[in-house]
This record gives C-alpha cells, structure tokens and sequence, in this order.
C-alpha cells in the first residue's frame, strides 16, 4: 500500500466512491511519475488515507480520465491515450468491480 499518490505526475484524474456501505474509494491517472503514461487504477479501503494500485490498464501515454458507476458489479473508465503521444484518442473500458 502507497499512503499518498505522490507518485502520480500533475494531470487530472478521477475519484469514485463504490456503492455500499463499505465501498471502496477508486483513483483513476497516470501512474509514472515523471510523465503522462500506463493509466492505472488505485482503490483505497480506508476513506481515502491510503491507496493501493490495482490495475494498470496500459504502458501507453495517457492523461485525463474519468470514472463513473455502470451498476452494481461494473465501473467504465474513459480517457486519453495513444502510441505517440497522450492525445491520439480516447479509449472507454468497462472494469468488474469484484477484480479491484
């Protein structure tokens, strides 16, 4: 477990809070920290006071994002990527919530 997401480069990324009474908290952004690349997921199980990453979704450039709810058991991630650089396209994935 990281206790911050220092290691996040300056971008946008999103927050979600799953439903639940105990669900968890997910980030969603870039996650080297010197540059806008390998889009990943982090959950955080304690409000927020720490995170651990759980999924990277790619090695590729990438930037802003967004997270949102697609019901009970599914979150979508939408966000910016591409081979050359971080704004050749925006890709959309659906993610089960029971593998984060």
């Amino acid at each position: 477990m990281q206790p911050t997401l220092n290691d996040v480069p300056v971008v946008q990324g999103s927050v979600l809070q799953l439903a639940g009474r105990h669900g968890p908290l997910l980030f969603s952004g870039p996650s080297v920290p010197t540059a806008r690349r390998a889009m990943a997921l982090w959950r955080s199980t304690d409000g927020g006071a720490g995170f651990t990453k759980v999924l990277t979704l790619s090695q590729q450039p990438a930037a802003y994002s967004d997270l949102v709810p697609l019901g009970r058991k599914t979150v979508g991630i939408l966000y910016e990527t591409g081979v050359q650089g971080t704004y050749e396209t925006i890709e959309f994935r659906r993610l089960r919530t029971d593998r984060l």
